[in-house]
């Protein structure tokens, strides 16, 4: 009896054994796990710390849907070639294309707006930073990066700073341009370009070659992409450049006030740069913002950006596919949460509404 008992335990667990290993075997080959796939965008360091910290929330979102996004800090002009190329699933750019397009369907979608501030490292004839008290008007920016302003005690200043004039000391003055092709150079030569045309005539990504005569100053020293010209400020006193806010504000850094249409003098901060960008409605039929440098209205800074990811419209691929799910995060979640905490401006209005639409048109 004994004996009869341990065979038939042995045959029903060999039987149990069986069918539980049938059933695994039926649940892999049923439901293959999905396999991640890793989606490599490049471009626009104005970008940069907005896409790589969203990218860091969307990989460990539930939604992620198995994609892993990644985003190389290259400049405009790379994210621009990048993706024309087929280097970057999507890429990241301040600016347009002026050749070299994709030959595949493709479109812009604004994902964040953003503004560029001035930069300045000095101290006063008191050993103290001044840089966030000086007030720079339009003109004198573009004569200052033009290097027609060759210190800090220069008479042109004067007037616009009156109230620290005597702080103001003879430091020699040094500019910090973009060394790589970018599309905050870009935007910031727009800028320049509409207020002295006669001094900065070019609008590109190259700022080595924009400056009156295609030569940069004898003041002038260049670094490569944003953090590098914010570097290249602070270690110089005496200097100024032009950053994304994320990178002055990653810095620490003391930053000029900029008048404005109105003739207001304004420090570059969420809040301001924000007023400007509530008023830029102007948008292209590629979704490229037409900024206005005029805007007039109280405590406006004048100088905005927005910023643009690069899409194919209508690819079904895996990294397509993970690009358009990581753009939508971007702009439908993460840009609503965490922009303003790191220096951007979420995008609304009329603006949000062209990055759903032209967003729908590269998922069909």
């Amino acid at each position: 009896m004994t004996f009869k008992n341990n065979l038939f335990k042995k045959n029903v667990l060999r039987i149990a054994g069986i069918i539980v290993t049938f059933a695994v075997a039926g649940l892999m080959i049923g439901s293959p796990a999905h396999a991640q796939t890793t989606v490599g965008g490049g471009g626009a360091s104005f970008s940069a710390l907005l896409m790589q910290e969203c990218a860091k929330d969307f990989n460990a979102s539930a939604g992620s849907g198995g994609y892993v996004v990644q985003y190389a800090s290259v400049g405009s002009s790379g994210g621009l070639r990048g993706f024309a190329n087929g280097t970057y699933a999507f890429g990241g750019t301040d600016s347009a294309y002026s050749s070299n397009k994709p030959t595949f369907p493709w479109t812009y979608v604004p994902i964040s707006g953003g503004g560029i501030a001035i930069p300045v490292n000095l101290k006063g004839t008191n050993g103290r930073p001044i840089g966030g008290s000086i007030n720079i008007s339009q003109e004198n920016l573009a004569k200052i990066f033009a290097g027609q302003i060759p210190t800090w005690n220069n008479s042109a200043l004067k007037k616009d700073n009156e109230r620290i004039w005597k702080l103001m000391p003879n430091t020699p003055v040094t500019v910090v341009y973009r060394a790589d092709g970018s599309g905050t150079t870009n935007n910031f030569l727009q800028y320049l370009n509409a207020w002295r045309p006669d001094i900065f005539s070019k609008v590109q990504n190259d700022m080595s070659t924009a400056f009156i005569g295609g030569v940069p100053p004898v003041n002038s020293i260049s670094g490569p992409q944003n953090a590098g010209v914010m570097g290249q400020v602070a270690m110089r006193d005496g200097a100024i450049g032009y950053v994304d806010l994320g990178d002055a504000i990653k810095a620490n850094a003391t930053v000029a006030n900029i008048q404005n249409a109105k003739g207001q003098f304004v420090k570059a901060t969420i809040s301001s740069i924000a007023k400007n960008l509530s008023e830029q409605t102007n948008v292209s039929s590629e979704g490229i913002v037409l900024l206005n440098y005029n805007v007039n209205s109280d405590g406006v800074y004048p100088i905005g950006i927005f910023t643009y990811a690069l899409l194919r419209v209508g690819s079904k691929t895996p990294a397509s596919l993970g690009s358009n799910a990581f753009v939508k995060y971007l702009i439908q979640t993460c840009g609503s949460q965490r922009a303003m905490s790191i220096g951007y401006v979420p995008l609304e209005g009329k603006i949000l509404a062209v990055a759903n639409n032209l967003l729908a048109r590269a998922e069909s």
